[in-house]
């Protein structure tokens, strides 16, 4: 039986231009065309037991689909590191952060079409009596971004944010309040004071200067 080897590519690498921002500098960029994997939430990472459980099922499923797909791969296939998992957060004007809503995004590469992904989660679901959450396929487009990269603890996501909405206002951007943020590290190996978190606020339109 032929084996078949393929190099493997990390994806901070390969979409290098999607993984740069500057320690606690507002940069403007735009972001990759990517295909995600996605699971709805809510809650903070902190507090909420299913924020991981999301990011394990995310990470089983593109595992899966890869080690399947390397016996007879696709036109464009190539083997991957698994890529840091993303997260757009919901109505920020929630002061409670556990009733804030979130879509955990994980990248996955384009030969995965969406039908592989309804199926393999299908499968999922089949191993366990546990319900599993609704995972849903998103092509996610190029946007025009202001960014930050922080690192520390979850609490300095605040000074992070406020940085980025005064620069916005000094430059005249509106930008939504809803925002991403990309853990560049693994957030249950990592400890608190070593995490790597790029925040993101997409930009809708260039203000008029008064």
């Amino acid at each position: 039986m032929h084996t078949h080897t393929f190099e493997k590519i990390n994806f901070r690498d390969k979409y290098d231009q999607h993984y740069l921002a500057e320690e606690w500098k507002v940069t403007e960029t735009t972001t990759h065309e990517f295909n995600y994997m996605t699971i709805s939430g809510k809650g903070h990472p902190e507090d909420s037991k299913d924020f991981n459980n999301a990011v394990q099922l995310l990470e089983w499923l593109s595992f899966t689909m890869k080690f399947r797909l390397k016996n007879d791969p696709p036109q464009g296939f190539f083997d991957y590191n698994m890529p840091a998992a993303e997260v757009e957060w919901k109505n920020m004007d929630n002061k409670n952060r556990n009733e804030r809503k979130r879509k955990i995004h994980l990248p996955i590469p384009g030969y995965i079409a969406e039908d592989r992904v309804i199926n393999t989660r299908r499968v999922a679901q089949a191993k366990t009596e546990d319900k599993l959450p609704q995972v849903r396929f998103l092509k996610w487009k190029k946007k025009q971004v202001i960014q930050i990269l922080h690192i520390w603890a979850y609490g300095s996501g605040k000074k992070a944010i406020n940085k980025l909405h005064a620069y916005a206002k000094k430059h005249n951007l509106e930008i939504k309040w809803e925002y991403q943020e990309l853990y560049l590290n693994d957030m249950r190996r990592t400890k608190p004071d070593n995490l790597e978190t790029i925040i993101r606020f997409d930009i809708k339109k260039w203000k008029a200067s008064k």
